[in-house]
């Protein structure tokens, strides 16, 4: 993943006038090209519907890969500005992403599901002491 480029973006997004007449479409014709989903992407997450947005809960043998994954995860959303609505539940995560200024899934949300897969991944190879 190309973090100059979601920098960039980001930085663009913030700088652009809020009008009513351009903001949206400008920012979906920019965002929401057609994404080919990594392998098995569809088994593993879900797109929910009211806002439409993307789903997935990850299971964690202890609560310290847990806190890892979770550590990890909110230094990806602020060195990438775009956040997600995590829930935790003993030895569970639940993430939803949607892009709020859309209402929508963008490119930005699949990026950050391919992200939190790695970082789950990652996770998975840490020791358990």
């Amino acid at each position: 993943m190309n973090k100059g480029f979601l920098k960039g973006l980001s930085n663009t997004l913030r700088s652009r006038p809020a009008g009513k007449d351009n903001y949206p479409m400008k920012m979906l014709s920019e965002m929401a090209m057609p994404v080919v989903p990594h392998k098995n992407f569809a088994e593993k997450w879900e797109v929910l519907e009211q806002p439409r947005r993307l789903s997935r809960t990850y299971k964690f043998p202890n609560r310290r890969k847990l806190k890892y994954f979770v550590e990890e995860l909110l230094g990806y959303e602020d060195e990438v500005n775009h956040h997600s609505k995590v829930t935790v539940d003993y030895e569970t995560v639940s993430i939803e992403i949607y892009t709020l200024a859309l209402n929508s899934i963008t490119e930005l949300d699949y990026e950050y599901a391919k992200m939190a897969d790695l970082i789950y991944q990652d996770v998975e190879h840490y020791s358990d002491q």
